[in-house]
């Protein structure tokens, strides 16, 4: 074995063990701010709180969602063209000599590679996991839904505060009707909303993250890293034999 492949192992286990250590230390920050106050919580600026709550998520999430939970678990309203101006700063930053650890970013569209700029993600996520296919924008909305109930069910459980419980649990509940379930007032089935998503997820999910996952093999060629995380600016010119899923309109016929 060469030494410059003895050196590429060796740098590869330090990333992984650099990430793990990460890993934690996110985690640990977590934990200490889910026992802050909401009076505390208030001050911390609107950027990392979105990263927390997409890395508490584990998946994209729409603006409208973030200001709708942001409002009852912290205790602000966020104007609607706040987002806009956020996605403006981190793509300028990107581009600036100043690197940051992560970034806030956009999905993007499957085939063109342009961003879906209602839907934020984070910069250290694989692409596939930040591309929008057909079907993604239903998983991804199930996914946000079941994420919110089991906030609310959390804050109602006393396992972490926030500035409004009561509003939060009907943020909740307009999900789960959104989701398509009866939902009565008052009544907040957490765990029967949960489990009924959770088993819509495994019937679709499989299907959209293999799309995902190919579109990602041919966006990581096409698109620089900029454009991967804040969209083509142009557009992507699809050309006969340019694609493997490429296909003349004969083909149809």
């Amino acid at each position: 074995m060469s030494k410059s492949t003895d050196d590429i192992d060796h740098l590869r286990a330090q990333e992984a063990e650099l990430e793990r250590r990460l890993n934690e230390v996110r985690e640990r920050r977590a934990e200490l701010e889910k026992l802050m106050s909401p009076r505390e919580k208030k001050g911390r600026p609107l950027r990392d709180i979105t990263l927390d709550m997409l890395q508490e998520a584990r998946c994209p999430l729409n603006s409208l969602l973030l200001a709708s939970v942001i409002r009852p678990l912290h205790g602000r309203s966020i104007p609607a063209t706040r987002f806009g101006t956020l996605s403006n700063d981190e793509a300028r930053s990107f581009e600036s000599s100043r690197a940051r650890p992560v970034y806030l970013c956009h999905c993007i569209t499957y085939d063109q590679g342009q961003a879906v700029k209602r839907f934020w993600a984070r910069s250290d996520w694989s692409l596939a996991d930040r591309i929008m296919a057909p079907m993604t924008g239903r998983i991804l909305f199930l996914k946000g839904a079941a994420w919110t109930i089991n906030l609310a069910r959390l804050v109602s459980e006393g396992q972490i505060p926030a500035d409004n419980p009561a509003t939060l649990q009907y943020v909740a509940a307009d999900q789960a009707r959104d989701a398509g379930f009866p939902v009565q007032r008052t009544k907040f089935l957490y765990d029967e909303w949960l489990a009924v998503i959770s088993a819509s997820l495994d019937k679709h999910e499989a299907e959209d993250r293999a799309l995902r996952e190919a579109a990602a093999m041919e966006l990581e060629q096409q698109l620089s890293e900029r454009d991967q995380l804040f969209g083509s600016r142009t557009g992507l010119v699809s050309l006969p034999g340019s694609r493997r899923s490429w296909r003349s309109t004969n083909d149809d016929r």
